[in-house]
């Protein structure tokens, strides 16, 4: 399936730029928006379906590069991945600068996300 968002870059708290696959509804007038959390595996096809998904149901998605591009399919790379974040600043910045970029298209938004545990 096609997807049909696209890459956004909007702004942390303390002003660093970040990447994320935004999918928007067609009917964007009072669309709630939701944040969505990537699996260990990075931002990659599969949770960019996630957002379309949600888009198509009405949602402004927006899903925020928290490996800055990296993704992978291979288990021990993905654990390198997220062992390499820093979840602190990923939550204090990443995900409140997607709340904030998101404010400026939504007044209702939620976040949601998958695991990252090791499987």
């Amino acid at each position: 399936m096609r997807h049909i968002g696209q890459t956004v870059s909007f702004t942390r708290p303390d002003g660093q730029s970040v990447n994320g696959y935004l999918a928007r509804p067609d009917l964007t007038d009072g669309a709630p928006a939701i944040i969505v959390v990537q699996e260990w595996w990075g931002l990659n096809n599969q949770i960019r379906g996630v957002a379309d998904r949600l888009a198509r149901a009405g949602y402004y998605a927006l899903v925020p590069d928290l490996y800055r591009g990296a993704s992978t399919v291979a288990q021990e790379e993905a654990h390198h991945l997220m062992s390499k974040l820093n979840f602190g600043d990923a939550v204090a910045q990443d995900i409140r600068g997607a709340v904030q970029y998101l404010g400026t298209l939504s007044s209702r938004i939620g976040i949601t996300g998958f695991c990252w545990v090791a499987r």
